[in-house]
């Protein structure tokens, strides 16, 4: 269930609407706000305690979001609302100043349509270290921590805290390495990481 509403010109709407449409959540609503691009969690889901499947698709919304807004020359700018009237509300981005894309925002940008997973047939880790470390490298969300998971060859996503907004920032963070991973050409799949009070993910990645 997507709703968009976006504030600025039909092209720029259009490249928001269609960058959300191909996320595998649903659960998420993106609107305006004055001034403001609002990402708010919609409904629940079974077997979802505490909500952490819905609030890791916002996050995801969120990172999408984001990088299309970079596409068009925006900085944004992040922001976590506590409105009690919107207890939806979970997030919010502030259009800043004009910046235009540099090449890095254009290939993440295209390679939002290229995040794929989980790999088909005999599917080959990516083994060389320093791909995995590029690609961890690349995760700009606050307050979460990206690592080489100990138990296999993907990436551990971890937050710093156990709040709300730390899991959205977790799916946020999970989303942008997935995106990284794109642009190298290579697919991920997204596992539930170790049950504990921080919110967790593990992206295996392998090669396309």
């Amino acid at each position: 269930m997507t709703d968009v509403a976006f504030a600025w010109d039909r092209s720029a709407r259009a490249v928001l609407v269609d960058a959300l449409a191909r996320l595998d959540v649903r659960r998420f609503v993106v609107e305006t706000r004055p001034g403001e691009l609002a990402i708010a969690s919609v409904g629940r889901l079974r077997h979802d305690p505490g909500g952490r499947h819905v609030l890791a698709g916002c996050g995801t919304a969120l990172s999408a979001a984001w990088i299309v807004l970079r596409g068009l020359g925006i900085r944004p700018v992040l922001s976590f609302p506590h409105d009690p009237v919107r207890p939806d509300v979970l997030a919010a981005v502030t259009p800043g100043a004009d910046d235009p894309a540099t090449t890095s925002d254009w290939d993440r940008y295209l390679a939002l349509r290229a995040v794929s997973g989980p790999p088909r047939g005999r599917a080959v880790p990516v083994a060389d270290p320093g791909v995995l470390a590029e690609v961890a490298g690349e995760n700009p969300w606050p307050r979460t921590q990206v690592t080489r998971h100990p138990g296999s060859r993907g990436l551990a996503v971890a937050a710093d805290g156990a709040g709300g907004v730390d899991r959205v920032l977790v799916g946020a963070a999970v989303h942008s390495v997935r995106v990284a991973a794109a642009v190298r050409g290579l697919t991920t799949e997204v596992r539930p990481g170790e049950q504990g009070s921080v919110p967790q993910a593990v992206v295996l990645v392998f090669e396309g």
